[in-house]
């Protein structure tokens, strides 16, 4: 389901250094996010995410500091199952940087749909996308510096908003901007909560001191959602906070009674209040969930949950990513995840998913022929001046005999 876009002003840029604005995406507290392209020789073109900061931001030293310190942190992640950093620069006097598009949906969508079709996201497509984010959340967690230097790196905010499925089945982590690392220029005051309270630790609640098992309970939450079909924690409801702080969370069991007894044990040490009982690693939680698929045989696969894709969103899956029209141009339309309007409390998203409308066939434009241009003889003139090449031939032929 496509979500209209506000209408640019007649005076939006086109360009921002040597990228090519082509729709607006979402606007958040620090900054807005649009599709754009940068071009290069001989034809050569990509499409990027582009995210610029406010302008009415552009003095706020401490902003700056914290849009700067996302894109160096994420820049610094090279790994398959995270959005990747491609540049940062500036122009006009505000910063900007560049991510990885994603041609997918995220996973609100991707569950919403299927909660829909079928009541939950089918077990095996449900792990295979707990291990991409698993295996993304490791590598950010056991990132060091180019000195060697442990950046004691946590995400803060693994919602299914921020996990990307592709249509090809490949799984993306994206949105390291409220992440905590040693590298940053910024620091979080201690009591300060970062992130969006159904996905929570409980520590993280109470504004305590955090480590990477923060993330493992969090992604313990998006696993419970997605194989019992229901929301954990609620948003509107006043006791959340104590919830998450104080009270176990219910087994899947009670939801779904014959919910995997083995699986049940994983996902709730994963949701441990304790997070000592947690287990230690995002990697620890990957291989216990992988020893748990070979038990149970289930068909761990990228083309099988590319398969599941296709099924669920299959005008969108068809329809490649195609180049739209600049955002100063008219009717331009996207589609934005759900969660990223009206948010203006929040970080806005990275990595963010579209899917573009392409341009009227009128509007398309010949490919560049590296060849100099020739002159096109039509066939009949052709076979014409053949035959009385032909002819001309014969004739002289005739001429020497006679001579």
């Amino acid at each position: 389901m496509g979500v209209a876009m506000p209408q640019p002003a007649a005076d939006q840029p086109k360009r921002v250094g040597r990228y090519e604005l082509l729709a607006p995406l979402a606007v958040g507290g620090m900054a807005e996010i649009y599709c754009a392209r940068v071009e290069g020789l001989e034809g050569f073109e990509k499409l990027v995410v582009l995210k610029r900061i406010l302008p009415e931001l552009c003095a706020d030293d401490q902003f700056i500091d914290m849009f700067l310190d996302e894109a160096r942190l994420a820049a610094m992640l090279n790994h398959p199952n995270i959005a990747e950093v491609y540049d940062i620069g500036r122009a006009d006097d505000r910063y900007f940087f560049t991510m990885e598009y994603v041609h997918g949906e995220n996973l609100n969508r991707v569950m919403r749909e299927c909660i829909a079709r079928q009541g939950v996201v089918p077990l095996a497509e449900a792990i295979t996308i707990v291990l991409g984010a698993c295996a993304g959340l490791h590598h950010a967690h056991e990132k060091r510096d180019y000195q060697g230097r442990a950046l004691d790196i946590v995400h803060r905010d693994v919602t299914p908003s921020n996990v990307l499925v592709r249509f090809d089945g490949c799984v993306k982590l994206v949105d390291f901007g409220i992440a905590k690392a040693t590298s940053q220029h910024t620091h979080t005051r201690v009591g300060t909560v970062k992130g969006k309270l159904p996905y929570m630790s409980p520590e993280q609640v109470r504004g305590r001191p955090i480590d990477r098992r923060s993330d493992i309970f969090s992604l313990g939450i998006v696993l419970w959602e997605m194989t019992t079909g229901r929301k954990l924690f609620r948003s509107d409801d006043p006791s959340i906070i104590d919830q998450i702080a104080s009270r176990d969370a219910p087994r899947p069991s009670r939801i779904r009674p014959d919910y995997p007894r083995d699986l049940e044990e994983i996902v709730m040490c994963a949701l441990s209040r304790d997070r000592h009982l947690r287990p230690p690693t995002a990697q620890a939680l990957q291989l216990a969930l992988e020893a748990f698929a070979r038990e149970h045989k289930l068909e761990i696969s990228q083309v099988r949950l590319a398969s599941l894709m296709t099924r669920m969103f299959p005008e969108r899956a068809a329809r490649p990513p195609s180049i739209m029209r600049p955002a100063s141009e008219e009717r331009t339309r996207v589609d934005t995840p759900p969660e990223v309007p009206n948010r203006p409390d929040l970080s806005p998203e990275g990595g963010i998913v579209i899917d573009v409308v392409p341009p009227p066939d009128s509007q398309k434009t010949e490919p560049r022929n590296r060849t100099r241009p020739y002159l096109v003889v039509p066939r009949r003139l052709r076979v014409a001046a053949i035959a009385a090449v032909v002819t001309l031939a014969l004739v002289a032929f005739g001429l020497v005999l006679l001579w």
